[in-house]
């Protein structure tokens, strides 16, 4: 029977960790619900039961804010709705493993007005480096240990 006191929520139209999430969501008898825009659309990922959304810049987001509540889980790469997910109680992991805090978004709010004033500059940013198994190994281990440790799970 399903843990009815948490969900799992995934921002998924760029997430690299969907089989991880699917794996460690099954050994806690939880269903993760994977949401989409619907330019990701595949009948595959509809029969598993994804939700998809208008194709909007922030679409998949707004979902989320309105479908969480507190003590919920969110897995997603976007630190902005990061920040707002965890003014309402929500716990964020990002795919590479960080688990990111209420008391983190100073830090992430600064960090990205840096970038977007050096975009402004330079018209060009270093994006992230390159996904790899250690990435995907460390979230499935601090993903496994934060639900092991989530209340009512």
């Amino acid at each position: 029977m399903p843990n009815l006191n948490v969900h799992i929520y995934v921002d998924a139209d760029s997430c690299p960790v969907q089989e991880e999430i699917i794996d460690v969501c099954a050994q806690y008898d939880l269903d993760p619900y994977f949401i989409a825009t619907v330019n990701h659309y595949s009948r595959e990922k509809a029969d598993a039961g994804w939700m998809f959304v208008d194709d909007g810049s922030q679409s998949v987001d707004l979902y989320i804010l309105n479908q969480v509540g507190e003590g919920d889980v969110v897995i997603t790469q976007d630190l902005s709705l990061a920040v707002l997910l965890t003014s309402k109680g929500v716990y964020v992991l990002t795919p590479r493993g960080k688990l990111v805090r209420e008391n983190d978004a100073d830090n992430i709010m600064n960090q990205k007005f840096i970038r977007q004033q050096t975009m402004k500059k330079r018209k060009k940013w270093k994006g992230p480096s390159a996904f790899t198994a250690s990435d995907r190994e460390k979230f499935r281990s601090v993903f496994q240990k934060m639900l092991s440790e989530h209340e009512g799970i």
